[in-house]
């Protein structure tokens, strides 16, 4: 059961006791000729809405129906007071005497969400209520029932002194509430008019005996200022009482209305998802289904942990477009995809999840379509992210070799030449000039020894991973530790590809992480090569903002791999990678 059973079965037996002193009161009325009548009308309202909103709010707990269905049914047993002899209970029925109506208000523009949706419909609800509470109280204490037409009305205790205040303040509240009242009509047909399907076929019923209700109540208050027979007042009061009592009826049959139109849309997107279509056949009829133009789908692709749309590109989905919610959907405890739906259906989340169930095999099927585009774009990407990447090298190596070794050879050239000149003659200078030259054929050695090992590292190609990582290490400014690496020797495409990701890691520990340790460790798994770098510096990386991660992932991915970056602020860095190897 629900925790808020106990709550519900309180409110229930405060509803009958409520609706029991209600009846009774209404019923010794001494001055009201229509007793019987209004203290049936009375229960029905108030017991009416009340059962009403109980099955609604132990349905939907996350609803505000639920609890202004219940306000509305209190409200109207409260409006009953009004009929009593007793001077207390009178003013205060009095007080609340026409709550029930900003009530209502409330909860109509509220249907089916159980939110307000605009400003427009907050601000109406705000003056319906000031109008029914502010203003009521304040015309309240200048009235004095026995000389408003009341006679046998009995005393208003909170009557300060009868005033033509009493008369304004309620020609005022009269004005407010026929505008408003006129507002909430439009705004009813506009929300009838905009809405999904769904919405529309839920709505249907309360609009046309709300609009009803609404219509009588105004035309009761435009005979209440015309002062016309009481005759015709007393007819249109019962018949908005009676209105009002139909109306928690219409609430219910709007919900199951919907409730049997979802199970139709079901039944018939069963039936389409066996007929085929081209792409898109299947938002259409899940669009359908839900009663959510809207709606969109999104494919989750396992390998670049994203979500994808039908052609691939990738989706944002953490936090959902405005307005909108993410359901995922699973299919044999895998994850394949998510429908992103309008966030009034948050309310129904077991026809979203049921919509999705059966759509779940179709949906898997367009999800290998979406990956593989996803997969061929990402492809493109990285293709030609490497060819970019390829001509920098280029352009870098260039630079070097320019700024450095054919710099220095250029220099021993001059040196040799200078040595040719002043051998014979000037032997002590052409023998600095000999140091100095094997000084220059040593420093430009060891630039093209550098490069050559940024192409690609000779000690890798003749001795192995182990030795290449162990290479990087003794060189590091940072202190490392390797941990593990594999026994056997691997294919030279992996091992190019762990040694330059632990070189970048290195190299980024070493300039940017401020880290006092490395540790990498490369292991042979379940036909994987699986490598991990962590350091514990200051984190903060990001693949995106540098070209040299990036890079690195494109070549993992070429050789099918995927590699990962975890670097949240002030827990360090850790580079992860796992690439196939048979």
């Amino acid at each position: 059961m629900s925790s808020l059973s106990p709550r519900l079965i309180a409110l229930a037996v405060l509803a009958v006791a409520f609706g029991v002193c209600a009846f009774v009161v209404v019923l010794g009325g001494a001055h009201n000729t229509d007793r019987g009548a209004y203290a049936a009308l009375a229960l029905a309202i108030g017991w009416g809405f009340t059962g009403t909103g109980l099955y609604v709010w132990a349905r939907r707990p996350a609803s505000n129906l639920g609890p202004l269905m219940c306000a509305v049914g209190f409200a109207g047993l409260w409006k009953a007071l009004t009929f009593s002899n007793d001077g207390a209970i009178f003013t205060i029925g009095s007080l609340g005497a026409v709550l029930i109506y900003a009530v209502l208000v409330h909860l109509l523009l509220s249907f089916p969400s159980g939110r307000l949706e605009s400003r427009l419909d907050r601000g109406l609800v705000a003056i319906a209520y000031l109008n029914t509470t502010a203003l009521q109280l304040a015309g309240l204490v200048f009235t004095d029932p026995a000389k408003s037409g009341c006679a046998k009305c009995p005393g208003n205790a909170l009557l300060i002194e009868r005033s033509e205040a009493a008369h304004v303040i309620g020609a005022a509240q009269i004005d407010v509430a026929v505008a408003v009242l006129g507002a909430v009509v439009a705004v009813l047909y506009r929300h009838w008019r905009a809405g999904t399907p769904g919405q529309a076929r839920a709505f249907t019923p309360v609009l046309a005996v709300g609009s009803i209700t609404f219509a009588l109540l105004m035309t009761s208050l435009v005979v209440e200022q015309a002062e016309a027979s009481s005759e015709l007042a007393r007819a249109l009061s019962l018949a908005l009482f009676a209105s009002i009592a139909c109306l928690p009826f219409a609430f219910l049959g709007g919900l199951l209305r919907s409730r049997f139109s979802q199970a139709e849309a079901i039944s018939s997107l069963v039936g389409q998802l066996g007929d085929g279509g081209g792409r898109g056949a299947l938002r259409d009829a899940l669009a359908q289904a839900l009663g959510d133009r809207t709606l969109e789908l999104a494919y989750w692709v396992p390998d670049q942990g994203v979500y994808v749309d039908a052609e691939g590109r990738p989706m944002a989905l953490d936090p959902p477009p405005p307005g909108k919610l993410a359901t995922p959907i699973e299919h044999e405890g895998e994850r394949i995809a998510a429908i992103v739906h309008a966030a009034e259906l948050a309310e129904q989340p077991e026809l979203v999840q049921t919509v999705g169930a059966a759509a779940a095999l179709k949906l898997r099927n367009e999800r290998l379509d979406a990956e593989l585009r996803a997969k061929v774009a990402e492809l493109q990407a990285s293709r030609s992210r490497i060819v970019e990447a390829s001509y920098e090298q280029r352009r870098q190596l260039e630079r070097d070799l320019h700024d450095g070794a054919q710099q220095r050879l250029m220099a021993l050239g001059i040196n040799l030449r200078l040595i040719r000149e002043r051998i014979a003659r000037e032997p002590e200078q052409a023998t600095e000039l000999l140091d100095a030259s094997l000084h220059e054929l040593g420093e430009a050695t060891s630039e093209l020894r550098e490069l050559a090992r940024g192409i690609h590292p000779a000690v890798l190609t003749n001795r192995g991973l182990e030795a290449a990582l162990k290479g990087l290490a003794t060189r590091s400014p940072v202190p490392v530790q390797v941990l593990a690496t594999p026994e056997d020797r691997l294919p030279l495409s992996i091992e190019a590809a762990v040694y330059f990701v632990v070189a970048e890691a290195l190299t980024n520990a070493a300039r940017y992480a401020q880290a006092q340790t490395v540790t990498v460790s490369v292991a042979r798994r379940n036909g994987q090569i699986e490598l991990e770098v962590s350091d514990d510096g200051v984190g903060g990386a990001d693949a995106d903002r540098g070209s040299g991660l990036r890079g690195l992932q494109d070549r993992v991915a070429a050789l099918d791999g995927r590699m990962e970056l975890t670097s949240a602020d002030g827990q360090g860095t850790v580079v992860r990678a796992r690439i196939p190897c048979g």
